[in-house]
């Protein structure tokens, strides 16, 4: 989607937003904190892009806080839905967030003061809009026919609401097992833009009724079955990785999780794995559970997965036999290094604490050098060996200034580097540890570091310290 739209969308719905809470409520903008609620199987990247369009469209960035739904949505299953099995320290639950574009999945345990992730954060587009689409693409065409169906679109769109609001409260109350079909009726507005081949293309196929989309319960299960089919595999899947501890709930929230159909099929899919529960609002999860995070986003969720290796490119000592000779380089002393090594922060697959900060600390590889440079570095693999391994993106760069300790030892100018993790966004920032100056950075996620490097990069200019 474009950035421009999302920034456009965001700021008239801020302004709307902000008018109406401070007319209501007499407090001041100042007084606000925002809350952009964003799928879990989003990237740093998607994340950072919502960030920026968010502030562009004038939301005090200070005062943003990013949530992720499936987290929120099991805030809400705790604190407000009263549910057994998701209240208790110690409880262990799914939670499947089927929205309307995506569905998110992943698990957590009750903690003494908060939720952990235990689950590993899969989905994908499988949210109930591609049944919708299916809807019109496949049984509207094959009664009434591609050409019919544009020109009643192109005469009245707003007949096309009307339609979609009846499919949507046929969708959700469709259930297959009473045998009954699943009937949307036309409204007259639409009725009246088919033309006459239309109504009796129609009739034909729907035994002389034309005023209405009638879809026998296996024709309606198929519709259903190109979305709703992922859902229960990504479900499979989640269970499979968390093992044999397995989980005692299974949480379908969301605006999908209304459907009848699909909580059949889960149910079945589950069988005595676990047991499944809809709230009594699934649909209001989300932003239910986003006031919680805010009031209490430090402690609301104590502990979450990480999904990438994150580091940063430096030169560590040359392993002879081991480490390619193309990468050795040499520092003042004449040591040899080896460059383009990653030193590894977090790993993925490890659960972080909330507020989790990682130090470390560098010097320079040569004689006077000014500055001390830094690459961020993510990597699919747990244990990444060199920043040019396959999986490895460079993500954002850093300089600090090291100016203030040129007339110290080379041995002695040191420069450290911090990493928070355990939130939803990451930060990083450096620290020249003789002027204790602080350079924050802001990790440059958006930039396309897709490709992969073709052989070693420049010469680190930092060293790790040894241990």
């Amino acid at each position: 989607m474009s950035t421009y739209l999302v920034t456009t969308y965001l700021q008239l719905f801020f302004g709307f937003a902000l008018q109406d809470i401070v007319a209501r409520s007499g407090v001041t903008e100042k007084e606000i904190l925002w809350c952009l609620t964003v799928p879990a199987i989003w990237r740093d990247r998607e994340r950072q892009i919502m960030r920026q369009c968010a502030e562009s469209a004038g939301i005090p960035g200070k005062r943003l806080l990013l949530a992720v739904e499936p987290e929120v949505a099991a805030l809400y299953c705790r604190h407000d839905a009263g549910l057994p099995g998701a209240d208790k320290q110690g409880d262990r639950f799914m939670v499947v967030d089927a929205g309307g574009g995506t569905v998110d999945i992943t698990a957590y345990e009750v903690a003494a003061t908060g939720l952990t992730e235990i689950g590993y954060t899969s989905g994908g587009g499988h949210g109930s809009t591609y049944v919708d689409q299916d809807f019109i693409g496949q049984a509207m065409v094959r009664r009434l026919g591609r050409g019919a169906l544009d020109a009643a679109y192109d005469a009245d769109r707003g007949a096309f609401a009307d339609l979609l609001d009846a499919w949507e409260r046929a969708k959700l109350s469709f259930d297959p097992t009473a045998g009954h079909a699943l009937v949307v009726p036309l409204s007259n507005r639409l009725y009246r833009n088919l033309d006459t081949d239309a109504r009796a293309k129609l009739a034909r196929a729907q035994h002389g009724i034309d005023d209405e989309i009638i879809l026998d319960p296996e024709e309606a299960i198929g519709l259903f079955d190109r979305t709703v089919e992922p859902i229960l595999d990504l479900v499979d899947d989640q269970l499979a990785r968390i093992g044999d501890a397995g989980v005692g709930r299974i949480l379908l929230v969301g605006g999908f999780a209304q459907s009848r159909h699909l909580q059949n099929q889960l149910r079945a899919r589950i069988g005595s794995r676990s047991t499944l529960v809809v709230p009594s609002k699934p649909a209001w999860a989300v932003l239910i559970g986003a006031v919680h995070y805010a009031l209490a986003p430090s402690t609301a969720i104590v502990g979450r997965r990480s999904r990438f290796t994150y580091g940063v490119s430096t030169a560590m000592t040359f392993e002879q036999g081991l480490d390619p000779e193309k990468y050795r380089t040499h520092d003042y002393a004449g040591t040899a290094y080896c460059n383009n090594r990653f030193d590894t922060f977090v790993r993925a697959g490890e659960i972080i604490g909330a507020g989790h900060e990682v130090r470390r600390t560098y010097w320079p590889l040569k004689e006077g050098q000014k500055s001390m440079n830094f690459k961020i570095v993510t990597s699919t693999n747990p244990e990444p060996r060199y920043v040019t391994d396959s999986g490895c993106n460079e993500v954002g760069d850093m300089t600090v200034d090291a100016t203030d300790s040129l007339s110290l030892p080379t041995a002695d100018r040191r420069a450290e580097v911090t990493m928070a993790f355990g939130g939803t966004e990451i930060t990083v920032k450096g620290r020249d540890l003789e002027s204790d100056r602080n350079v924050r950075v802001t990790i440059d996620f958006v930039t396309d570091h897709s490709t992969e490097p073709d052989g070693p990069g420049p010469a680190a200019a930092t060293r790790k310290i040894r241990k």
